[in-house]
C-alpha cells in the first residue's frame, strides 16, 4: 500500500500490532479509563500518557472482563491511574495518590497552590468512574460475541432518571459527603444574594475568601463565587 500524497508516512498496522502485542488487548480499557463518551477523563491525563504507562508495564487486564471482581478491577485501575499522575509507588487508594500529587505540587519553592481540577479524583469518585469504564470496556470487548452479556447499568456507576428517561452518572455514593462537615462550615456562607456577599456581613468576604458552590448564595448567581 502506498500513500497518494508524497512524503506521507504509511503505517503498517500488522507490524504495529506485532510490535505492541504485549498490551494491544488493553488499549480499549485504557481508552475507556482515560475518558470517552461515557466516562469522564482525569485532568491532564491523555491518551499519550496512558500509552506510556502501558508500555512501562502497568496492566489493565481486568478492566472489561465481566467475571473480574470489581474490587480487583478498581485496585488495578488505581495503580494504573496513579502511574499516569507520576506516582509509581503503590498507593492504597486514589485519595492517597491525590495527597501525594498535592504535596509534590505545593512543596516546590515559589509554587502557587494547585488548582483542584489538576489533582487526581478522590477514592470514592474514582471508584464510580472505574465502574463506568468497566461497563464500557465490557461492551467493547463483547462486540464480536454472538450473545453479548446483558448488563444492568445501575450496577456500573449509573442511575436511571425516570423523569428525564435517561441514565445519569453517579458522582459519589449516596452515603458519601462532598467534604467533611468541618470543611463545609469553614468555607460556606449563608448569604442569600450577591449584594449581601459584597459586605463584611458575609463570612467569606470578612475572612478574605471567595464564595464557593457550597455557599447559599451560589443559587442566586453570586458574582463573588470562586471560578
Amino acid at each position: 500500500m502506498e500513500s497518494p500524497i508524497k512524503e506521507r508516512t504509511v503505517i503498517d498496522i500488522g507490524k504495529t500490532v506485532e510490535k505492541h502485542v504485549s498490551f494491544v488487548n488493553e488499549l480499549l480499557p485504557a481508552h475507556a479509563l482515560t475518558g470517552c463518551d461515557t466516562v469522564a477523563c482525569c485532568y491532564g491525563v491523555g491518551k499519550g500518557t496512558a500509552l506510556k504507562v502501558l508500555k512501562a508495564g502497568h496492566s489493565l487486564s481486568l478492566l472489561g472482563v465481566i467475571d473480574s471482581p470489581i474490587e480487583s478491577v478498581i485496585a488495578q485501575a488505581t495503580t494504573f491511574m496513579s502511574a499516569c499522575y507520576g506516582q509509581y509507588s503503590t498507593s492504597k487508594s486514589m485519595s492517597e495518590t491525590r495527597w501525594r500529587v498535592w504535596a509534590s505540587k505545593t512543596g516546590q519553592a515559589s509554587a502557587a497552590p494547585p488548582k483542584l481540577c489538576s489533582l487526581p479524583p478522590t477514592r470514592e469518585a474514582f471508584k464510580e468512574n472505574v465502574r463506568r469504564a468497566h461497563h464500557q470496556a465490557i461492551v467493547w470487548r463483547s462486540l464480536e460475541d454472538s450473545n453479548p452479556p446483558e448488563l444492568d447499568a445501575e450496577m456500573y456507576g449509573w442511575l436511571k432518571d425516570s423523569k428525564l428517561k435517561k441514565l445519569q452518572p453517579v458522582p459519589l455514593p449516596a452515603n458519601v459527603e462532598l467534604a467533611p462537615e468541618t470543611i463545609m462550615r469553614m468555607i460556606r456562607c449563608a448569604c442569600k444574594s450577591d449584594n449581601s456577599c459584597r459586605t463584611r456581613a458575609c463570612s467569606c468576604t470578612r475572612d478574605g475568601l471567595k464564595c464557593t458552590i457550597f455557599c447559599a448564595c451560589y443559587a442566586a448567581g453570586c458574582s463573588q463565587t470562586l471560578t
